[in-house]
């Protein structure tokens, strides 16, 4: 502590602030601080300034709010309770709320759902109320699969590996270990306390890590994110440099390996995935699941991106690299980083903060179906943790893995703290024995959950067929907000061959069939969005609605289970039937000329707060419009473009939902599972106007 506090003095001379280091001087300090992302210094302004007399709960907010953005929790907490027990709390209206939210990064559910609670039922700000209701129904999912912990065994890796920095990327080439390590000073610098840097590293067997030699890693720069092709003569890697205290930008460089086994000369990757002005990083190889071509796997914050840090693949060619494609259908509005190409599975692995998560970045699995990035799957717990669990890799037959993790049992650099940074984990992965003796060709392995289902951490660079298989858990449910009812294991049915409608030729036809109901299953499309618009297609939504008979008949009572199938055989797939006759129909109406007006109508169950599901019923009407725009290759586009077509659309949200319907959380059969409740959850296609 004294030498932080020597840090803090000269800080403040720099600053320009009083000698005298008045309490004033270290609040603006801590503050200036916090703007910078600078966590841990504004820990110690704060502690500091807290030794004057006054003010005393303003800077246990701020400290507690620097606390909990350094991942120092346990800090955190003590903070906002000792806010919470003055007589100045009402000033600060959300501490109970980031105090829930403390609570929930470190895994204890329980009394975050209860502050989640609290702070709805007291709170005036529908914003942060929402916010709540969201974060109480994920510790509420986080509970149900902290109770059904899969069969691995995760050992935290010794000194030979972690120190009290950041250790991440670790990536297993033969009996070579290479990984990236934050622990090293950079020479000569200037900032107060000097900044630290990374180096690739690679542990031979059992012996400790060492750098990489021969000027692998760059003087004064971040040099880490390793990834080997599969013979191991090409690495690919990132070199980044500061753009502030603790800003980083990263490019993407690769280094071919000579007849010698040595790396030769950096080669920059060119300006079409290093973007000027934006970082690109944590490069894995991997290969395009359609065409079967090399392509490079990066994170970027590009202007194009859904928002923060999104997942790219670039293809490799022979004369250098292609075009960047944003990967959309795995995206979120949330950083998503960390990618792994599996490649004997064809699954890209990668952590996010924008789906469902025990808190912090989690580990999500997305599969390749041959035409599309599927959904992606959270693999379960005890994988992930209410920490952040970044860098996920896995061995070629599934049953060895490495993570990057502050979870508890990390080195910390300061004791007190309990906080900072990412050490290497290494995961065993338990496989069952095979009811088949017969190995499919392709390894479908999945870590992913029965339930449903980024800042990057201040410390470190920005740095799975339907036959019976080898599986590491049961078939997965989609990620949801609302907690669902945990289903036994059941094999996943493809969705049914549809054979190609008869067409509606006649403006009266088409009437008939209206009002006509398209369902979805629970909070769907785009489980804990509260975004009124969507990129998926609503066939996406009824192709996984289908496939989850088995999962509503086992959540349901005995007497209950022939309405459900009525439900799935006469209302889901016998609607989506007529509604591809009745798009035929429009199309031969469009084909004549005529102008044709569509109103949809958007519903939603009661479960969630009112303005949520006006979200929710405008993103499922959405999800219509993508289906007119996606129908036979594009068909309507030109009259959609042109006005011919027009479609009206209205979201009603819970609002017409029927009052015996149940909108509580804990009784997920009636308020999901019951066709009373699936009925509430759909899309009326109410009007047709031909002219």
């Amino acid at each position: 502590m004294k030498k932080i506090f020597l840090f803090i003095v000269f800080n403040l001379i720099l600053l320009g602030v009083s000698s005298a280091q008045t309490k004033a001087a270290f609040i603006r300090a801590g503050e200036e601080a916090i703007t910078k992302h600078d966590y841990f210094s504004a820990m110690n302004y704060f502690e500091e300034a807290l030794a004057f007399p006054g003010s005393e709960a303003e800077i246990r907010y701020q400290y507690g709010e620097a606390a909990r953005q350094f991942f120092a929790y346990d800090l955190a907490v003590q903070q906002y309770q000792l806010v919470l027990n003055d007589k100045k709390a009402d000033r600060f209206p959300l501490t109970k709320f980031w105090l829930s939210t403390a609570y929930q990064s470190m895994g204890q559910y329980q009394k975050a759902i209860n502050g989640f609670k609290d702070f709805i039922k007291n709170t005036r700000n529908e914003a942060f109320k929402n916010k709540a209701f969201l974060a109480q129904q994920e510790c509420e999912w986080a509970l149900s699969l902290v109770n059904q912990p899969h069969n691995i065994e995760i050992t935290h890796l010794d000194k030979k590996i972690n120190t009290p920095y950041s250790e991440f990327g670790a990536l297993r080439q033969g009996d070579t270990l290479y990984y990236s390590s934050y622990r090293y000073k950079m020479t000569n610098d200037q900032s107060i306390p000097p900044r630290r840097m990374t180096k690739v590293l690679s542990q031979l067997g059992t012996a400790r890590g060492r750098p990489l030699t021969r000027k692998f890693n760059e003087t004064n720069k971040l040099t880490a994110h390793t990834s080997l092709t599969p013979n191991g003569q090409r690495i690919y890697y990132t070199i980044c440099e500061y753009i502030g205290k603790v800003d980083i930008r990263c490019q993407i460089y690769f280094r071919e390996q000579d007849t010698r086994k040595r790396w030769g000369a950096a080669q920059k990757l060119p300006a079409a995935v290093n973007m000027e002005g934006y970082t690109a990083t944590q490069p894995t190889w991997g290969l395009d699941p359609i065409t079967e071509k090399e392509v490079l796997y990066f994170t970027s914050d590009r202007p194009e991106g859904k928002g923060g840090l999104d997942l790219y693949q670039v293809e490799i060619t022979k004369d250098g690299f292609g075009v960047p494609v944003n990967l959309s259908a795995i995206n979120t509005e949330k950083d998503d980083i960390t990618p792994f190409y599996h490649q004997k599975s064809q699954s890209l692995f990668f952590s996010s903060k924008g789906y469902q998560s025990l808190g912090g970045f989690d580990i999500y699995q997305a599969n390749h179906n041959g035409n599309e990035w599927e959904i992606p799957q959270h693999t379960g717990y005890p994988l992930n943790s209410s920490y952040n669990d970044i860098y996920f890799t896995l061995n070629a037959d599934s049953t060895q893995a490495y993570i990057s993790s502050n979870r508890t049992g990390s080195f910390y650099l300061e004791e007190k703290n309990k906080a900072c940074c990412n050490d290497i984990f290494a995961v065993k992965i338990n496989l069952p024995l095979p009811k088949d003796p017969i190995v499919p060709e392709k390894d479908t392995t999945t870590l992913v959950v029965t339930p449903p289902a980024p800042p990057v951490p201040p410390v470190e660079p920005v740095v799975v067929d339907t036959t019976p298989i080898v599986v590491v858990v049961p078939p997965p449910v989609k990620p949801s907000v609302e907690p669902p009812v945990i289903p036994t294991e059941i094999p996943i049915k493809p969705p049914k061959i549809i054979a190609p409608p008869p067409i509606a030729t006649t403006v009266e036809k088409l009437s008939t069939m209206l009002p006509l109901p398209l369902y979805f299953h629970n909070d769907q499309p785009d489980a804990r969005s509260f975004l009124e618009t969507t990129n998926t297609n609503y066939e996406t939504t009824y192709n996984d609605y289908v496939q989850r008979r088995e999962e509503y008949l086992n959540a349901v009572l005995p007497l209950e289970k022939s309405a459900v199938t009525n439900f799935f055989d006469q209302d889901i797939e016998e609607g989506y039937m007529t509604f591809l006759r009745f798009c035929s129909g429009v199309v031969s109406q469009l084909e004549q000329g005529k102008k044709v007006s569509l109103t949809l109508r958007g519903f939603t169950s009661p479960r969630a707060l009112s303005g949520y599901n006006l979200a929710l019923g405008k993103r499922r009407t959405a999800s219509i419009v993508n289906f007119f725009r996606n129908y036979q290759s594009g068909i309507f586009v030109q009259y959609l473009n042109r006005g011919q077509l027009v479609i009206q659309e209205i979201s009603f949200g819970e609002s017409k939902a029927s009052p015996s319907v149940s909108d509580q959380l804990q009784d997920r059969r009636n308020s999901i599972y019951v066709p009373a409740a699936a009925r509430e959850r759909r899309v009326e296609l109410v009007e047709i106007q031909v002219d």
